[in-house]
């Protein structure tokens, strides 16, 4: 985010709270939104280049406001590090935090645990939008770059099959359905919002779309879209309104 307070403003008014985040050495500020099993999202800036990463993120920064990476968890390590190498998967650990060496998987990381912290209170998962954990994400990328990725998920043990799905259109499209019931829902590259940035949407589950729906209208979002399903319920908000990603609602029927 080019300017930290105001994108948290931007997520407060569309109903999440904001954990405040910790100072970094590098000079990277960030602040979360968070949910009780870890999952969540990390508002992050840049002021300057100081090192590697800082460069990295001020370059896109000039590109332009949106998700950059996107991050999975495993209990163990050992099951990351096997995966990888099953399939011949160049990567680099730092710490518990496995990064990849092929542009295709730039936008990815995998962790050992579940990424809950210390400080974590149930006051920053108490969001007036009902949302309560994280359901998708959508991937705009190239069909080799979704088949590299889909070959990672695969030997961590998702399951890939076909789906109708809404992103935020209908399609019929390849999603990895992880461990815990999450989808990552693939994409063509045409959705992409900024040229080489594959993370395009967020799907959150909510107890109470109702309550979404009035603190989207007093945020004065345009819309939202609504749609309604056998299975659930939602509203989808567009990247207008969130700093550069498509975020969806979702309330389940059962």
């Amino acid at each position: 985010m080019r300017d930290l307070e105001q994108a948290a403003e931007t997520y407060r008014r569309l109903g999440f709270v904001i954990k405040p985040g910790r100072f970094h050495a590098d000079g990277i500020r960030n602040n979360h939104v968070k949910f009780p099993d870890g999952a969540g999202i990390e508002l992050i800036t840049a002021a300057a280049a100081t090192d590697e990463l800082t460069r990295h993120y001020t370059q896109l920064l000039a590109q332009g406001e949106g998700p950059a990476y996107v991050s999975f968890h495993c209990p163990s390590e050992k099951a990351l590090t096997d995966a990888a190498e099953s399939i011949g998967e160049p990567y680099s650990l730092e710490g518990n935090l496995m990064t990849f060496h092929s542009e295709s998987l730039q936008w990815l990381f995998l962790g050992e645990g579940s990424n809950r912290a210390p400080t974590d209170r149930p006051e920053h998962f108490a969001h007036p939008n009902g949302a309560d954990a994280t359901l998708a994400v959508w991937i705009a990328c190239s069909d080799g770059d979704r088949e590299q990725a889909l070959r990672l998920f695969r030997a961590l043990g998702a399951t890939v099959g076909q789906k109708a799905v809404r992103a935020p259109d209908p399609l019929r499209t390849t999603v990895a359905t992880v461990e815990n019931g999450g989808e990552v829902i693939f994409l063509p590259s045409k959705h992409q919002l900024l040229p080489g940035r594959p993370i395009v949407g967020i799907v959150f589950r909510t107890r109470d779309l109702s309550a979404a729906l009035h603190v989207l209208r007093s945020a004065g979002v345009e819309g939202p879209r609504s749609v309604e399903t056998p299975a659930y319920r939602s509203l989808t908000v567009s990247p207008q309104d969130t700093r550069g990603v498509w975020l969806e609602f979702r309330q389940n029927r059962t």
